[in-house]
């Protein structure tokens, strides 16, 4: 047997795609197994699990030609498709659905999990698993399902151990590594901030410090050093713009500690074992892409209006990154490389602390001071409806509200009566109604499938996910007879 991966994302991405290669290999022990990825990212295939090809694409060769000559692009689409096709692939799995992979996957002539393509490459089909994640993106503060779950779940029957905790590297002193860039401001952490944290592992726990990111980051790690003491700065490395990906896998493997916002650098962390510590807000969500793997820490601020949209969004000042403060991550990283039991520090109204923690479905992060508010709750009960849509009895445990305030209790109470009597956000509190918009949006897209062609049954899927996510807010105690 012969299966493909299509994964022509970035490099967060790409690492967190790794379940799925485990799992595919799993299931499908004497298959060969084949990646397609960006040529640009080829540094981490000795870093991944291992694949038995690794197909390069010239992502940006192909968008400099769609520019400029369609003709040569053209041609060399059809060079690659000719080499594809003959691999003679017998399962293709298609991880994203850009018009590119859509037609990839189209022309191979093969099974596809994932991102299906109909109407000839032009329209995607998802998959119910795929489509209920989907629609959570229409109420993102509900969505509890990891990207890599959502990946390693295509594979059915996806058992594989998740990742244990990570493991301790003893040195002489601590050694913790700063990624002080994003892909976007709205993820990207104050310089200022990372100084102060920079000045306060160095003092609270003797730690070096390596500066990782791009070459054109790099002045953001000249600053920095000149923000510290004269003193401090000989115990900051700046390795900014001086690591290959495959020198950068080398070098997160020695740090004691990773310190990143939402970054493929925080990502490829902790696929390799190294503890990690997510500094999220904007647009980043630890539910969805925090760290992946049991024991890693996430600080992430909460406003009402997180998380919001790298584009588009109406934030003109944006004030979020402040509520994560410098004081805070220097406490919490102190405690961990001492070895200590990290406590809740101080934070900022709307702040938490998350610790990531494994369950039958895969990795979710759960708050550290034990408080559940009316969106975990309701996160929870759609986390279980994806459940039923595996087809699987996973006992995916759910807060109890008995530890909700009174007010989101009355929340849930609404909600409930609101799937009792026909799924109708009408008459819901502003507060309650937009968790109905993934259950109103996984419907639209069942619909519209339908309308194209798609063979399965979106009414069916429909009434099974609006019965699983009732089922589990019953359960909830006090809210519902049964």
């Amino acid at each position: 047997m012969k299966i493909l991966v299509l994964q022509l994302a970035r490099l967060g991405d790409l690492v967190q795609t790794w379940p799925l290669l485990r799992q595919v290999r799993r299931v499908y022990p004497g298959a060969r197994l084949e990646l397609l990825a960006d040529g640009r990212l080829r540094g981490l295939r000795d870093a991944g699990p291992p694949v038995d090809e690794w197909r390069d694409l010239d992502l940006a060769g192909l968008s400099a030609m769609a520019g400029r000559d369609p003709l040569k692009l053209y041609n060399r689409l059809n060079e690659i498709i000719t080499a594809l096709r003959a691999g003679s692939f017998d399962l293709v799995f298609n991880l994203n659905f850009s018009r590119l992979s859509l037609l990839l996957s189209h022309l191979l002539q093969a099974p596809v999990r994932g991102n299906l393509p109909g109407a000839g490459g032009r329209e995607v089909f998802r998959e119910p698993w795929l489509a209920l994640t989907f629609a959570l993106a229409h109420a993102r503060r509900f969505n509890r399902l990891h990207l890599s779950d959502v990946f390693r779940h295509l594979v059915f029957r996806a058992d594989a151990p998740l990742p244990g905790p990570p493991g301790g590297r003893v040195r002489p002193e601590p050694l913790i590594a700063l990624q002080l860039g994003t892909r976007h401001p709205r993820r990207t952490w104050p310089l200022e901030f990372f100084s102060r944290l920079a000045d306060a592992v160095i003092k609270k726990a003797g730690a070096g410090v390596w500066l990782l990111g791009t070459a054109a980051e790099r002045p953001l790690g000249e600053a920095l050093r000149r923000d510290l003491p004269l003193g401090l700065r000989e115990r900051v490395v700046n390795l900014q713009g001086q690591t290959d990906l495959r020198e950068l896998a080398a070098r997160l493997a020695q740090v004691s500690l990773v310190v990143s916002g939402d970054t493929g650098t925080l990502h490829l962390a902790a696929a390799l074992g190294t503890l990690t510590v997510g500094v999220f807000f904007g647009p980043a969500s630890c539910f969805e892409t925090g760290p992946y793997g049991v024991g890693h820490y996430v600080l992430q601020a909460e406003p009402p209006c997180h998380p919001c949209g790298e584009a588009g969004s109406p934030c003109e000042a944006p004030f979020c990154a402040a509520m994560v403060p410098p004081e805070a991550v220097a406490a919490l990283v102190a405690a961990l490389v001492r070895g200590e039991p990290p406590g809740v520090p101080a934070l900022p109204r709307g702040t938490r602390l998350y610790r990531s923690r494994g369950d039958s479905l895969g990795v979710t992060y759960e708050p550290l001071d034990g408080t559940w508010r009316f969106q975990d709750v309701v996160g929870a009960a759609y986390r279980r409806a994806g459940v039923r849509l595996l087809d699987r009895e996973l006992p995916v445990a759910l807060p109890g509200a008995a530890s909700l305030p009174l007010r989101d209790k009355e929340h849930l109470g609404r909600l409930l009566s609101a799937l009792n009597n026909g799924s109708s956000p009408e008459g819901l509190p502003p507060e309650v109604a937009p968790a109905l918009l993934p259950l109103q949006a996984f419907r639209r897209i069942l619909e519209r499938q339908e309308h194209l062609g798609w063979p399965g049954d979106g009414g069916s899927c429909w009434r099974q996910v609006m019965m699983a996510l009732r089922e589990g807010l019953a359960r909830e105690e006090g809210l519902m007879a049964r």
